[in-house]
């Protein structure tokens, strides 16, 4: 029996010939090495300039996070402070001495109601 020849290039012939290229994945969409090459080198400058520029943004939004927790520590030592200045002016000491100043007179006598069922009406 004779054999029919094919001319079909074997496995070992393709690698073997410098002239044929081998068949990657890219040049089904008829790049050529060197475009490939070229294309990755313009992503991954790409994606190292969206890395820096995303850890720029993270950097700027941790200091402003940094700036408004420092500003409530001093926005609560006012409040503070404040809460102090209020209890000290309700206290009686301070309403004794505003009633000084405004020329009142105190109260000797209190007389008190006793609580009773039902409404009250008192005659003068």
């Amino acid at each position: 029996m004779k054999r029919l020849s094919t001319n079909r290039p074997t496995a070992s012939r393709r690698h073997r010939d410098p002239l044929h290229q081998s068949p990657h994945w890219w040049h089904r969409w008829h790049l050529s090495t060197q475009k490939f090459a070229v294309i990755l080198t313009i992503a991954a400058f790409l994606l190292g300039l969206s890395y820096v520029w995303l850890t720029n943004r993270t950097a700027a939004r941790g200091f402003a996070i940094d700036q408004l927790q420092r500003q409530v520590t001093a926005l609560s030592a006012a409040n503070e402070k404040l809460e102090l200045q209020a209890a000290d002016l309700r206290s009686l000491a301070a309403v004794a001495l505003s009633s000084q100043t405004l020329n009142l007179e105190p109260a000797d006598g209190f007389e008190y109601l006793a609580p009773t069922p039902g409404p009250v009406a008192v005659q003068p």
